[in-house]
């Protein structure tokens, strides 16, 4: 515990240092949200068991920040790189659907993560879709409600148009979809240490996807990163989140076994 405490602590710090051009509980969720989303479903805890992200996050940058500037400059960097490979990489990272989730992240973590070949597994990403992505950054979301980079500089993210009216209505401040990557990524190097460097490498770049589709701006994901970590802690406490653990890990092992 304590190594996987310091894993995220970590993991969560280094969010703060670098910027886009880094990388060229078994109770119902309430989640409304757009088409490439998880349907509600079953989450490890409700909304007001998670940590909030208002409460230890602080504002995001403001015009005429320095940060702020930072920001605009790494949107302007990732527009660029429009109908590039990164860009079609960007584009599909922002489905963040579990079965889209589970298939970016197999290949770094060496094993098929699917719902017929690790169930245990993919219901944890299936929860945390819900857990991670939306009730960790939700209180942050709302009292913020941030204006996202694309409706600032009035253009269009990688995204279908249809999505683009939810995320104009919901807060950029902080990214729930790195939140998301960066909690998976934790977890599944926990379960498989010897796979860490290629599972954060991804989580890193998933994140950046984000900028580079406009949908956010580099001080949201940078703050996504920690959300991500502190998730990944509340996790640690809950009997049912180390239940499901334990199983994915019993399969993993089994799965490595029948393939080695």
């Amino acid at each position: 515990m304590k190594k996987s405490a310091l894993s995220a602590a970590l993991f969560a710090a280094c969010g703060l240092l670098f910027t886009a051009s880094s990388f060229a509980a078994d109770q119902p969720g309430t989640k409304a949200d757009a088409s490439w989303h998880k349907p509600t479903g079953p989450t490890f805890h409700d909304v007001a068991q998670a940590f909030s992200s208002k409460a230890y996050l602080p504002p995001p940058p403001k015009k005429g920040d320095p940060l702020f500037a930072l920001d605009i400059a790494e949107y302007k960097a990732g527009y660029a790189l429009k109908g590039t490979a990164r860009w079609k990489l960007a584009t599909s990272d922002s489905d963040m659907s579990t079965p889209n989730v589970a298939h970016i992240f197999s290949k770094p973590f060496g094993v098929t993560i699917s719902a017929q070949t690790t169930p245990a597994l993919y219901r944890i990403l299936d929860y945390l879709n819900v857990d991670s992505g939306d009730y960790a950054p939700e209180t942050a979301k709302k009292f913020y409600m941030r204006e996202r980079p694309f409706v600032y500089f009035k253009h269009h993210t990688c995204q279908p148009i249809a999505d683009e009216s939810f995320l104009r209505t919901n807060g950029s401040y902080p990214s729930g979809h790195t939140a998301y990557a960066t909690t998976i990524a934790l977890i599944l190097a926990q379960l498989r240490p010897d796979r860490g460097d290629e599972l954060f490498k991804r989580a890193w770049t998933y994140g950046q996807s984000r900028v580079i589709c406009g949908a956010h701006w580099q001080s949201d994901v940078n703050a996504g990163r920690i959300v991500g970590a502190v998730e990944y802690s509340r996790l640690q406490s809950l009997p049912a989140f180390r239940k499901a653990l334990k199983q994915a890990q019993e399969e993993v092992d089994n799965q490595l076994k029948t393939h080695h």
